[in-house]
């Protein structure tokens, strides 16, 4: 491992990645040194925008001598990259959906403690929503024991992706080149800050269908479910928005949060709070006014990792996290298919947890 105040970032994979090098940019600690793509094009401008060297593969990569590597790759390369970074000795965040399975999870717990022994590199699944005023606010007066009972809670997806989304990717869309759609794709990390927020599901039934364009996968979705204390919550998400905006709002016994409507950014600040009592409500103030200031989005959750590198902080983002985000849709899928309301965390002999993706006919 190199000197963790001076960590090589290696950013694998830019679409999204090019978000990510610019995030980066922005972190203490830590600095890309090198970016692959395997389309020339894109490698070629790297270079030119970021002045730094750019290369086609994933190999390159390690060879060119890193500590961390980024990956923004399609979904269905994740499990073998993350297995590769690790047991060179490199620390991997990844992009989201993490792998295509739970199973596929329980491998990698093997890998990245084994790693974690021997060479201490460490694995961070991405779930940027986390990382914001208003999700901090909120996370903050759930632990000072200000908000109550959860009654309902809502999260709601409502996007825009057009034929030439799917077109400019061919993989997007199917089940074999994106392992899911917009459930899996466009939704999850709204569904996790949803839980983060509200707390885990404990059981989901839901339908899914394709209605927006001609894919494989679904583009339209809803659910319901429960959380572990009773709490009711639905989830509705659509590709087919005319016009885009994430919103979430958690109806607490003590106060109404709802989050900001920003598509891309609902973690972000106006968040309101409406509270029944008003000294509940001066002591929520005094709560968040303690708040400091920190980074949001991927400039936040790349943060937290660096310093956690240091031991100044515990890691941001685990592969539990991960598991629970991908067991949600792995019951959303199994509910949808057979119409059956589907308990979580899931059993460890669930039929469904080497793979949520529909079987081919025999």
């Amino acid at each position: 491992m190199g000197d963790v105040s001076e960590l090589r970032v290696g950013v694998v994979g830019l679409g999204i990645g090019r978000l990510h090098v610019g995030a980066w940019a922005e972190v203490d600690g830590a600095e890309v040194t090198v970016v692959a793509d395997t389309a020339e094009r894109r490698r070629n401008k790297a270079a030119e925008v970021w002045g730094i060297p750019a290369v086609d593969s994933l190999d390159a990569v390690l060879a060119a001598g890193v500590d961390v590597v980024d990956l923004c790759t399609p979904p269905r390369f994740h499990e073998a990259q993350i297995e590769r970074c690790l047991e060179a000795g490199v620390h991997v965040v990844c992009e989201k959906p993490l792998v295509d399975s739970v199973a596929a999870c329980d491998r990698l717990r093997v890998v990245a403690d084994r790693a974690g022994d021997e060479s201490g590199a460490r694995l961070m699944p991405i779930m940027q929503y986390r990382f914001g005023d208003g999700a901090r606010r909120a996370r903050a007066l759930i632990d000072a024991g200000l908000v109550g009972r959860l009654y309902t809670a809502s999260a709601s997806t409502w996007w825009r992706r057009e034929r030439a989304y799917y077109d400019s990717a061919p993989w997007r869309g199917t089940w074999e080149g994106e392992r899911g759609g917009s459930v899996l794709t466009h939704a999850i990390h709204i569904h996790d800050l949803l839980t983060f927020v509200g707390g885990p599901l404990s059981e989901v039934r839901a339908l899914t269908a394709t209605r927006v364009n001609d894919i494989e996968t679904e583009d339209c979705a809803v659910a319901a479910g429960r959380t572990a204390d009773g709490a009711l919550v639905t989830m509705n998400v659509t590709v087919g928005a005319v016009t885009e905006s994430s919103r979430l709002a958690w109806c607490f016994e003590h106060v109404m949060i709802e989050s900001s409507p920003a598509p891309y950014d609902p973690a972000a600040l106006p968040w309101t709070f409406r509270f029944a009592d008003p000294e509940v409500e001066a002591e929520a103030e005094r709560v968040i006014a303690a708040l400091d200031d920190r980074p949001a989005l991927f400039v936040g959750q790349f943060q937290g990792f660096v310093d956690s590198l240091k031991g100044d902080a515990a890691q941001p983002v685990d592969l539990d996290d991960a598991v629970a985000s991908l067991e949600l849709v792995t019951a959303w899928y199994r509910s949808a298919r057979t119409g059956s309301v589907e308990a979580l965390p899931l059993a460890t002999d669930d039929p469904d947890r080497e793979s949520w993706r529909p079987q081919p006919p025999r």
